[in-house]
């Protein structure tokens, strides 16, 4: 599944997103309805490709019906690492830093990482 993390482009992501909202499986006219920009051939062409990279599967009911073998969060945290490695040279550090910086993160959010990091500093004790 790397190999479909790694080639997912941004129109295949939001097929993706309309899946994963879904929580179940869904059939072509579902997924168009909810991409009402994109026209059916566009669609039929993306879900295609989903399923040659092994990031959604189809099934054949009536229709076919297509659900996502990728997770938002698997392919979210496979992103984000990758965004750190090429514009942060690794550092996760520095890129909380430049989000802080440049006000991506609100005061409530701060206090959740907080928070968060307060939790797992107690649990590694």
């Amino acid at each position: 599944m790397s190999d479909a993390k790694e080639k997912i482009t941004d129109a295949e992501l939001e097929v993706m997103h309309v899946l994963w909202k879904a929580e179940e499986a869904l059939p072509l006219a579902g997924i168009k309805a909810a991409l009402c920009e994109r026209n059916g051939d566009t669609v039929k062409t993306l879900l295609r490709r989903l399923c040659q990279k092994g990031a959604v599967a189809q099934e054949k009911r009536e229709v076919y019906y297509y659900r996502p073998l990728v997770g938002q969060e698997e392919l979210g945290c496979y992103r984000v690492r990758k965004l750190i490695d090429s514009l942060y040279a690794g550092s996760a550090r520095a890129m909380t830093a430049a989000l802080v910086r440049s006000e991506q993160l609100r005061e409530d959010d701060l206090e959740e990482l907080r928070q968060m990091f307060s939790d797992m500093w107690e649990e590694g004790k």
